[in-house]
């Protein structure tokens, strides 16, 4: 007697289009913040903890805690709706975005120049470099600027996001090397 093997090909179908649309780029981007909360800026942790994923393709979205402190996982706390990644499958294209709730976020990366805030901080959550920080200089400070005599300190190195994230470096090979191994578990 012949066994019916259709519905098992459909659920490996399925499991393969989840892995393509969602798995893969899920993991990929927990990695990649996961990431840049270790490499960032980290005073009281709220900029590590201020991370957003949103795949609002299939309504879910990773929150980081909000929280000073260590940083904590941003994780999608579930998987997607079947109906969702056929929609995505259907669209040909599944994008996730990473992003922060950090009002500061743009001194954070060195992208515009810093504006000190008065406050009254202990040591930060990070080890720390100390040097000189000039008016419209960024929060990093250029590695000229290093100096154990100076009134600034900084937590990431100068361009830290930058570096990190520019085509081809090592983001690149974080999100390639995440969806082998999602890829790898499947086979």
């Amino acid at each position: 007697m012949a066994i019916n093997e259709i519905p098992k090909l459909i659920e490996k179908i399925n499991l393969v289009g989840e892995l393509v649309s969602y798995t893969a780029p899920s993991k990929a981007t927990e990695k990649v913040v996961k990431t840049l909360q270790a490499e960032g800026p980290r005073w009281t942790g709220l900029f590590s903890n201020s991370y957003v994923i949103n795949a609002e393709q299939y309504g879910l979205l990773a929150d980081g805690s909000q929280q000073q402190g260590n940083p904590t996982p941003v994780l999608f706390g579930r998987r997607p709706s079947k109906s969702s990644v056929h929609k995505v499958l259907a669209a040909g294209k599944s994008t996730f975005l990473i992003g922060t709730n950090a009002y500061y976020a743009e001194e954070a990366i060195d992208a515009i120049p810093y504006t000190p805030e008065p406050f009254n901080q202990p040591d930060p959550l990070k080890d720390f470099e100390v040097g000189v920080r000039n008016p419209g200089d960024t929060r990093g400070m250029n590695p000229a600027n290093l100096d154990p005599q100076g009134n600034n300190r900084q937590t990431a190195p100068l361009d830290w996001f930058s570096d990190y994230a520019q085509k081809g470096g090592r983001m690149q090979k974080e999100v390639e090397t995440t969806f082998k191994n999602v890829f790898n578990r499947f086979k």
